[in-house]
């Protein structure tokens, strides 16, 4: 986090909430991934499904992150 950045702590919490979701739902999809499942559809929906979620984390997490003043650094 950029230094000139200063968080209040319900910000901070907010902010290491949506990140914790962000790398859960990674973890979910790489585990799932891995994992041996006899249904390939039911597996493939599973992955699918994990994927949109981490996606629309990362954009909450993206979003909050502007809404608090912390600037994206591949801007």
């Amino acid at each position: 986090m950029p230094e000139n950045v200063k968080l209040r702590p319900e910000e901070e919490e907010r902010l290491r909430a949506l990140l914790e979701r962000c790398d859960a739902l990674g973890n979910a999809h790489d585990a799932v991934l891995l994992e041996d499942v006899p249904n390939a559809e039911v597996k493939a929906k599973t992955l699918a499904t994990l994927q949109e979620m981490k996606g629309e984390a990362e954009e909450s997490f993206s979003s909050y992150k502007r809404e608090v003043g912390i600037p994206d650094p591949s801007a």
